[in-house]
């Protein structure tokens, strides 16, 4: 392997790892914040919020190069094109989300209250969390076949299946079900699905 397509598969390793730690620390650190309650996107909105937006901006584009190191090193075969497709795509939602600041709770997407900027992070939110497990699932499809990649199939199957769940149960909080727990159900999403990319660059980044 390269050295570009090396730094290319660390972006995926640096972005993932950054933006859990970013949440994580600023979730730990803010007096008074109810992180079980509140999605990722509100810290945006607090007195030193432009951490997160930052943070958003800087995965987005450490995600696009990954994509790149992606496409450049699974060229041919099952999920060559749409795996990185969809990866550039999150890429750009997360970056979008930073310049886009969302509303405060509980202000909803296209209601009276919201504002244009925060209906855009809620409509790249919601594409983003929707090709979250459906980028697992492209890439397991070829994982299950590639004798180089069998055993990350397994994970990935699980890391799938995992946010398929988390995403219902959000959906069912923002709706008014176990509210209290939106931000909880949100963040099981947010770890898993950054966790994988993390073991999918580490193992894209050691394979020769």
């Amino acid at each position: 392997m390269n050295r570009k397509t090396l730094n290319l598969a660390g972006a995926g390793m640096i972005g993932s790892v950054l933006f859990v730690a970013v949440f994580v620390l600023e979730d730990l650190l803010q007096p008074h914040f109810d992180w079980l309650g509140t999605s990722v996107s509100e810290h945006a909105l607090r007195e030193h919020g432009w951490i997160q937006v930052a943070s958003f901006i800087e995965v987005g584009l450490l995600f696009l190069a990954f994509a790149r190191g992606v496409a450049g090193r699974l060229r041919e075969g099952t999920s060559s094109k749409l795996g990185p497709r969809f990866l550039r795509t999150l890429g750009v939602c997360i970056l979008a989300s930073g310049v886009f600041v969302t509303d405060p709770a509980p202000i909803t997407a296209f209601s009276r209250q919201s504002t244009w900027h925060g209906t855009v992070h809620a409509v790249v939110g919601a594409i983003a969390f929707t090709l979250m497990p459906l980028s697992c699932f492209v890439f397991y499809r070829r994982f299950r076949t590639d004798p180089a990649w069998h055993a990350f199939g397994s994970w990935t199957s699980i890391t799938c299946i995992t946010i398929v769940l988390a995403i219902v149960l959000l959906k069912g909080a923002q709706l008014g079900l176990m509210s209290a727990l939106l931000g909880l159900f949100q963040r099981i999403v947010l770890v898993s699905y950054f966790g994988w990319t993390f073991a999918f660059a580490a193992r894209l980044r050691s394979q020769p």
